[in-house]
């Protein structure tokens, strides 16, 4: 449980001041009635989210604790669920009530009851004030318990007297049985205090059980959070440095490899200082050599993807002659369908030449060449 504590008490009307108690450092640090205890108390000041350990203290007038005797030869959670039992059946609205049970040090087990009604209502009015209590104890239960006498609590919203078996509001006629076997001495001052202090410790008997337990949501520290910055900066950092390094490294590998495309351009020919100049002069020796743009894959190729634009022409005759010229007749039903063939071809940057004809059949025919330019 956490160092840091706010006791408030538990509200069982509307828009009620509460009293809080705000522990830290082993000391009482604050406290007041208010409307807003969490204001007051000054957690909605700081910047980051407040850690501490809210405990709601329920008046005596709306709990009944009681001690049971302890079961032998079974478990403690048997013996508990024993005691509970025992408490429901001795309550009057035994279908409406929520029992927290607890086993002290000397054995016994002590239940406590309260109307569900009570609980349910005081839950959400302290979760209107922005509260949302880990504990919810009867306040007398923090009282400490004298031999021979009983203690007087006063915690300002409830006077609570207790005994070493019993735990009554501080009225008539409770009062009054409480005084016949025991002194009455007041807890006050530094021993009050210290009663808070502690409370932490005595969170036993806590309502906060069953469905009326707190969702457990795991708070991050400050240090947490930190961390959690330090390693999504880290991330995003990393994901930046990724791409950056994969592109350094393309950026050498594409260096390297035209190094070695220029050495190798070098063997073949020379005067050429960079790559540009060495595919220049790699284009005129292949022209030279009849090896290069004017070969025959390149007016070839733009003559068929031109006949796929006339699907009514065909080839044929194609032939290729060593100064990269390409030949070939060109058959249709009508010259008029040969003729975006001849322009597609013309489109595309070459020079042609056509002799149309009609052969014997009285289809058209057409003699073309095809240079590049």
């Amino acid at each position: 449980m956490n160092d840091s504590l706010l006791l408030v008490a538990f509200p069982v009307g509307e828009n009620e001041a509460l009293s809080w108690w705000h522990v830290a450092d082993g000391a009482v640090q604050s406290s007041g009635c208010d409307a807003e205890p969490l204001n007051a108390a000054g957690f909605n000041d700081i910047d980051e989210e407040p850690e501490f350990t809210c405990i709601a203290l329920v008046p005596a007038a709306s709990t009944r604790i009681s001690w049971h005797e302890t079961i032998e030869a079974v478990t403690e959670n048997q013996s508990l669920a024993v005691a509970i039992d025992a408490a429901k059946q001795s309550s009057l609205e035994s279908d409406h009530v929520h029992i927290a049970a607890a086993a002290e040090a000397d054995g016994k087990n002590v239940t406590a009851v309260i109307a569900e009604d009570i609980l349910a209502r005081g839950l959400a009015l302290l979760q209107a004030k922005g509260l949302n209590p880990d504990v919810v104890v009867p306040a007398g239960w923090l009282v400490p318990v004298a031999q021979d006498i009983a203690v007087l609590a006063d915690f300002g919203f409830d006077r609570v007297i207790r005994s070493s078996a019993a735990i009554f509001p501080d009225e008539s006629p409770f009062h009054e049985l409480m005084t016949q076997d025991h002194a009455v001495v007041p807890i006050i001052g530094d021993a009050f205090d210290d009663m808070l202090i502690h409370a932490g410790q005595r969170s036993q008997l806590n309502f906060r059980s069953g469905e009326y337990a707190k969702p457990i949501g795991r708070r991050l520290d400050p240090k947490q959070k930190r961390l959690i910055v330090f390693m999504a900066a880290a991330l995003l950092l990393i994901t930046l440095l990724i791409p950056c390094a994969q592109l350094v490294k393309y950026h050498w590998a594409a260096g390297s490899a035209d190094d070695r495309a220029l050495a190798s351009a070098a063997t073949i020919i020379s005067g050429a200082d960079d790559l540009e100049s060495a595919e220049q002069a790699l284009d005129q020796r292949m022209v030279a050599e009849n090896r290069g743009y004017n070969m025959f894959p390149v007016p070839a190729s733009a003559l068929f993807s031109a006949l796929q634009q006339s699907p009514n022409v065909t080839v044929e005759r194609l032939s290729y002659d060593a100064n990269g010229i390409v030949s070939a007749t060109l058959s249709a039903v009508r010259n008029e369908d040969i003729n975006p063939t001849l322009i597609a071809v013309q489109n595309a940057g070459f020079q042609i030449t056509a002799t149309p004809r009609t052969d014997a059949t009285g289809s058209a025919k057409a003699d073309i060449t095809v240079r590049a330019p």
